[in-house]
């Protein structure tokens, strides 16, 4: 957003399911975060997801991936 007085607040936190699942597949379970930010007359809403057991979240709003985030 590029804005300084930008303020996050987390609007819904969940574990979500792999697609897919059955005795010979199976998927990693990710932590879904909504994040709303709002500052300088913008508002935006990203959502942050990080697989479970790593670190390699990222961020997306409705134009995709806005950035990798190595730590939460």
């Amino acid at each position: 957003m590029g804005c300084p007085g930008a303020e996050p607040i987390l609007l819904s936190q969940e574990v979500t399911q792999p697609a897919l699942q059955g005795p010979w597949v199976g998927g990693i379970e990710r932590e879904e975060y909504t994040i709303g930010v709002q500052g300088c007359g913008q508002r935006r809403t990203y959502v942050v997801i990080c697989p479970q057991g790593s670190d390699n979240c990222f961020a997306a709003d409705s134009g995709g991936v806005v950035q990798d985030l190595q730590q939460r």
